[in-house]
């Protein structure tokens, strides 16, 4: 599980654009699908994806912290054509 306070650096931004510079090795369709089960809460509530951050709410998302956290997509072994 994550969970931090927002910044005065992300304020007024909607929360799935924060997701996804935040969590850039995640697909937008997981994103939005953590956010639709409830995987994702503001200020212990449920969150939608356009729903504007304040300084001070606290973000909570549930799942794999290592895998949500990575740096950078994964690349592929596959050779390129």
């Amino acid at each position: 599980m994550i969970e931090y306070r927002i910044e005065a650096d992300t304020v007024g931004m909607r929360l799935d654009k924060h997701l996804r510079k935040r969590m850039p090795n995640v697909p937008v369709s997981h994103l939005f699908k953590m956010i639709r089960t409830k995987k994702v809460r503001v200020n212990g509530k449920r969150a939608q994806p356009e729903q504007l951050l304040a300084e001070g709410d606290v973000l909570t998302i549930r799942g794999n912290e290592e895998q949500l956290t990575l740096a950078e997509r994964p690349k592929s072994d596959r050779p390129k054509p």
